[in-house]
């Protein structure tokens, strides 16, 4: 049987109703364990674990396999082909997001520069930079603000249609090495992976957001695209519903005075709620975009390579 042959009729409104049933599970059991389980130090830990604890991973697992399979198995997903045209829903997803990625980019550079203003001149100042993840900070601080600019070119397209964001290759990549380098920092957090359920969180976030930005960055520039739609919208929605339960219940805690059950370096980010929203507008509006996906099928293999003899059609149409 082939691939298309083994394709269902599942529709997208199912499929966003499979995560809005997980963002209504986890995030009021994320909130809960925020306010009645983390130490009072700030230190991230359970002060005790009880069956909220595993359910909250079991859901979490059977959500993210559940949206992973009904999107693999959908034949409702588009070409791999960016929407063309006005969208004002684009346009307000990559607004956001633009400015999400800027208030990244504020809070890492004046942690770095808290962090150098603070060396202490009697020691090795790379030896220092490396041993606290600066050098990882300085650059996700970087790609943010190269891809909050990528992003602001991304909705003034959609504000207007006219631009073309395909040229941008080099600054479609941003959001990935912006992802790439934010993963890196959190790696070097010094504290155990299976008791901190922020960090555990927030790297199944970045894991599934580097693969998105990856099919998204190909997507955008047409560049090897081919076939790369389901796995943009696959691995968008997993990374969209971690980014949303880590940044809505942060957020709740935050706005009824409880910040102080956060995490020290854990606190509410602007950017996970922006970067959760732009996921799923991006994904809704390409499901939308009327093109088959069949349309793929019309695109050269990334490993091909031209031959001699093809016509160049935008000669002839000119």
């Amino acid at each position: 049987m082939s691939s298309k042959s083994s394709k269902k009729n599942i529709s997208f409104k199912a499929i966003y109703a499979v995560l809005g049933v997980a963002l209504a599970c986890l995030i009021p059991i994320r909130i809960y364990q925020l306010v009645c389980l983390n130490e009072r130090d700030s230190s991230g830990f359970f002060a005790r674990i009880n069956a909220s604890v595993y359910v909250f991973y079991a859901l979490a697992v059977v959500f993210a396999l559940a949206l992973f399979i009904l999107v693999t198995l959908t034949n409702r997903v588009t070409a791999s082909k960016s929407v063309r045209g006005k969208s004002k829903s684009l346009l307000i997803g990559s607004a956001l997001l633009a400015l999400g990625l800027a208030y990244d980019t504020g809070i890492c550079l004046g942690s770095f520069i808290k962090s150098v203003t603070s060396y202490g001149a009697g020691s090795n100042v790379m030896a220092y930079l490396f041993s606290n993840g600066m050098f990882a900070l300085f650059f996700e601080a970087l790609f943010g603000l190269c891809a909050s600019i990528y992003f602001i070119l991304f909705a003034l397209y959609y504000n207007d249609g006219k631009e073309n964001f395909s040229d941008y290759k080099f600054l479609a990549l941003t959001p990935l090495f912006w992802a790439m380098f934010k993963t890196v920092y959190r790696f070097m957090t010094k504290i155990s992976f299976t008791v901190l359920a922020d960090l555990m969180l927030e790297l199944g976030m970045l894991i599934f957001m580097m693969l998105f930005f990856m099919s998204f960055a190909r997507i955008s520039s047409q560049v090897c695209q081919k076939y790369e739609m389901r796995k943009a919208m696959r691995y968008g929605l997993i990374a969209a519903m971690f980014a949303l339960v880590i940044g809505i219940s942060r957020l709740a805690v935050t706005v009824c005075g409880l910040s102080s059950t956060l995490p020290t370096g854990f606190p509410f980010s602007l950017t996970d709620l922006t970067f959760g929203i732009f996921a799923v507008i991006y994904v809704a509006a390409c499901s939308k975009s009327g093109r088959s996906a069949s349309e793929d099928d019309l695109l050269a293999d990334n490993n091909e390579k031209p031959s001699k003899d093809t016509v160049d059609e935008d000669f002839l149409n000119n």
